[in-house]
């Protein structure tokens, strides 16, 4: 399943040609796409919360025999070795386990953003009747014990520590150090799903995404509450790909924005590559 923050139609061709050699099942599920690509899954959605695409999504493959479900994102370009017969075995992971990239404890950052988006958060709000869906406080709390998660308030030493000019901006969120609901954060853009999980998983994927839950908060959180099988990069043999500005652009600069040579070149130990903006590569 190819995931497209916003609706780009010239990566699919694109990307079919990637992995078309390599997966004979994709999915490129893409906003408010009206084309007649017979393997294009539309959905409705804002990109902040594209965990309802994948609930979306899986509505229409539910049924069709798949064992697993790869998550990744458009711009991202997973190792060239990897394919639908060696991928599990490679990750090192066993049939029945779940992959994440990596979680964030969010009582545990040293910086207050994404911590202020959590304690905004609802999970009952007019209009929605989502909470019904969930597990409970306390049941979502067992679970988090399972991981070593905490749920406890959020400490006010991130807010001491970033420069004044920013304190009054962050500041009204601390009245609701206690999150709603606990929270855990992470890398939503690649994930391994199992087929046991997908009922539960999606469920919980199109609560939060209906209650405007970010992404990052919302995928991490649903998918530890849906299984006691998961893993991180790690526990793999491989290292994660993610770049942040302006190192992908050096990155994308030694390759010559050239997409064969990444195939050729690609690192060695890297799972995956992302961002690699496609419409930057020739």
């Amino acid at each position: 399943m190819i995931i497209y923050n916003h609706r780009y139609d010239k990566n699919i061709k694109r990307l079919e040609e990637i992995y078309d050699n390599r997966f004979s099942h994709i999915y490129h599920i893409v906003p408010f796409y009206d084309g007649d690509l017979p393997n294009v899954i539309p959905v409705y959605e804002s990109s902040y919360y594209f965990s309802g695409y994948i609930s979306q999504a899986y509505t229409h493959l539910k049924g069709k025999g798949y064992t697993h479900f790869f998550v990744v994102a458009d711009d991202m370009i997973i190792h060239p070795v990897l394919n639908e017969n060696n991928l599990i075995e490679k990750m090192g992971l066993a049939e029945d386990e779940c992959y994440i990239d990596y979680l964030l404890k969010l009582q545990e950052l040293t910086y207050p953003w994404r911590q202020t988006e959590a304690m905004k958060y609802k999970v009952k709000q007019k209009g929605v009747e989502a909470a019904q869906f969930l597990p409970t406080v306390e049941e979502a709390q067992k679970q988090f014990d399972k991981y070593g998660i905490p749920y406890s308030a959020i400490p006010f030493r991130p807010l001491i520590d970033i420069h004044c000019k920013y304190i009054f901006k962050y500041l009204r969120n601390y009245k609701r150090r206690h999150l709603d609901y606990p929270l855990v954060g992470g890398y939503a853009d690649i994930l391994l799903l199992t087929a046991d999980i997908m009922e539960k998983f999606t469920l919980y994927c199109g609560a939060f995404a209906a209650t405007r839950l970010f992404v990052e908060f919302a995928i991490p959180t649903a998918l530890v509450l849906s299984t006691d099988k998961l893993k991180f990069t790690s526990d793999t043999p491989w290292e994660s790909g993610v770049m942040w500005r302006p190192h992908y652009e050096t990155f994308a600069r030694q390759y010559g924005y050239n997409l064969s040579e990444l195939m050729k070149n690609y690192p060695a130990k890297k799972l995956f590559l992302h961002p690699i903006k496609l419409s930057k590569w020739s």
